[in-house]
Order: structure tokens, then C-alpha cells, then sequence
């Protein structure tokens, strides 16, 4: 298994909740498949978030790709973001930092 971070932007046409950062990092923990919640930001008045996550992926990047848009689409309904589009998406192959808490949410 290779560990793959995933960051994506995504952008809403309705307004984001002040607590939109915290609820994504929430759902993002609770993801199946999501190994680490490296970041997560929101810029209310772009109506825009973000996030970083690491995945195991066992075939190659392709997979990593669709595995991380599927679980990025997949936090933000959970978060309540169900209308944002992703506008964003970047894999990187690498080895996750021990910072990177498996699955808790960033402090």
C-alpha cells in the first residue's frame, strides 16, 4: 500500500457556515478510507473550502485520483456542503507525516 495526500478546493453557489472548516475536518476523520486529515480551511467570502487528507491506495495514482474525489465529494455532503463543486483536485505520492493523526480531526 502506498500513501497518496490529497488536497481539493471546492466552491459553493449558497453562503458557508462559519463552522464549515471544522465540520469538514469532522467528516473527513469519519471517512472510511481516509487515513490523516492533514488541513482544512474555508474562505466565507469566496465561498470556498479546502482540505488535505492522506489515502492508502494499492494499484497507483489513477486510483488515488478517483478514491480521493470520491471520499472529498462524499465529506462535503456529510458537512452539509452537498451543492459544492469541486474545482480542484491534486494527488501526490509520498509517505504521511507522523504528525498526521489517522483519521482524527486537525486541532
Amino acid at each position: 500500500m502506498t500513501d497518496y495526500r490529497v488536497e481539493f478546493t471546492a466552491t459553493s453557489s449558497a453562503s458557508i457556515a462559519p463552522d464549515a472548516r471544522d465540520r469538514l475536518a469532522t467528516a473527513l476523520a469519519g471517512m472510511p478510507g481516509a487515513n490523516g486529515v492533514e488541513a482544512t480551511a474555508h474562505d466565507r467570502r469566496r465561498r470556498r473550502v479546502t482540505a488535505a487528507f492522506w489515502i492508502e491506495v494499492r494499484l497507483g495514482m489513477a486510483d488515488a485520483a478517483r478514491d480521493g474525489s470520491r471520499l472529498a465529494k462524499e465529506a462535503l455532503k456529510v458537512a452539509g456542503m452537498g451543492e459544492a463543486q469541486l474545482v480542484e483536485l491534486s494527488v501526490a505520492m509520498g509517505e504521511r507525516p507522523a504528525s498526521v493523526d489517522g483519521g482524527a480531526p486537525p486541532a
